[in-house]
């Protein structure tokens, strides 16, 4: 193919055979499309199929700049789920698409995940006192002090970007119902260790399987039965607070699952039940009682949920607003959850109807959904 390019370039349009002239005709025809154009198809292509574009030809190259050149690209795609844990293949599953696209990160294998953020991973390995952050997308690596041999943390999160000044991560743990803290800044060696006691001694607060959020400098988070905790970190040792909810005993008892994500200023919590048709109800904190109050709509919003990470976005595809993505799949396909059908439904738009097709859902509890951001660092691997 590159001899008959140059052959085409050194000769005149009368000498160049009919075949080569059509071939040259359409290779043109892709090397000259409009930048707009190419702008639009550059949206529609997933983080892993970037690289390939931009080496499709010099145009398409200027108008796809090198990913570490991009801050925050791509803003327009869509959350992916991290496969990762003890699977021998690294994956990410795109929700939009429902493809799922297998990866080399090798810094994924056989390591846990405690949540994404900012376009970062915070993850542990080893005996869980080994902690890194990993951009996933450029395999960049930061290291920061280990936790100490005496601490286990059931929930790790942090503030922001671990290459801001600002960035704090935080640990929690119950510890005979009172609730221990760790908290390091960026720069610092050691961690703080903190236990903050509630003022309501007479309740246990076991926390669920999700992760706190941050809201507002305040940190929210669920126990087993829907209960509310919240923490103001490195402030007075009144700070925590829990918030008993009055959800109907009959929905405590068969609680199964809870979430909490933030949403457009809102705080949501996500309950799945027991039962066949594992029910998903909704509810938004009501911050003048600090009570759960149900709603029944997310309008055009679409919820990412899973232990490690949620997120909400508004939909920019009609018709995809008001769902709830878990990371569960049948068969290779992904499931969702709809608030209008109150059913769950594959890719092909198949309702999962039977009972025991819903229990048999496969659930992969360690996924992580992540956004593709992509931000300028200094040097290959920052220092803390």
């Amino acid at each position: 193919m590159m001899s008959e390019a140059i052959l085409v370039s050194t000769l005149s349009s009368s000498e160049i055979p009919q075949e080569l002239r059509d071939e040259k005709k359409e290779d043109d025809s892709w090397s000259s499309l409009p930048e707009e154009l190419l702008s639009l198809m550059l949206s529609r292509v997933y983080f892993s199929d970037y690289p390939r574009f931009r080496t499709t030809c010099v145009s398409w190259q200027r108008a796809s700049p090198p990913l570490e050149l991009t801050p925050h690209y791509p803003k327009y795609q869509s959350p992916c789920l991290l496969l990762h844990g003890l699977r021998q293949a690294i994956e990410f599953f795109n929700p939009m698409y429902n493809i799922t696209y297998k990866t080399d990160i090798s810094e994924l294998s056989h390591i846990t995940v405690y949540s994404f953020n900012h376009g970062w991973l915070l993850m542990g390995s080893g005996d869980g006192h080994h902690t890194f952050f990993l951009d996933p997308f450029t395999k960049v690596k930061i290291e920061i002090p280990n936790i100490p041999s005496n601490i286990t943390f059931s929930k790790i999160c942090f503030t922001s970007s671990p290459t801001s000044l600002d960035c704090m991560v935080i640990g929690f743990t119950i510890i005979l119902g009172d609730l221990r803290v760790g908290i390091i800044k960026r720069g610092e060696e050691k961690w703080t260790i903190e236990d903050f006691r509630s003022s309501q001694f007479w309740l246990r607060f076991h926390l669920s399987d999700c992760n706190p959020i941050l809201h507002n400098g305040w940190y929210y988070c669920l126990d087993i039965v829907g209960n509310l905790g919240v923490l103001k970190p490195e402030s007075v040792r009144d700070s925590w607070h829990i918030y008993p909810q009055r959800l109907p005993w009959k929905l405590r008892d068969t609680l199964r699952q809870c979430f909490i994500v933030e949403s457009n200023e809102d705080i949501l919590s996500v309950f799945v039940y027991c039962g066949g048709d594992r029910r998903v109800c909704i509810y938004k904190l009501d911050f003048s009682k600090m009570v759960w109050e149900r709603i029944e709509d997310l309008g055009n919003r679409i919820l990412y949920i899973s232990n490690t990470t949620s997120f909400s976005t508004n939909s920019t595809i009609r018709g995809m607003g008001n769902k709830i993505f878990f990371p569960k799949f049948n068969g290779k396909d992904g499931v969702f959850y709809s608030l209008v059908s109150k059913r769950y439904h594959t890719y092909d738009d198949d309702a999962c109807e039977n009972p025991r097709e819903i229990k048999e859902l496969k659930e992969f509890v360690w996924a992580t959904w992540v956004l593709p951001e992509f931000a300028l660092v200094s040097g290959k691997d920052p220092k803390w």
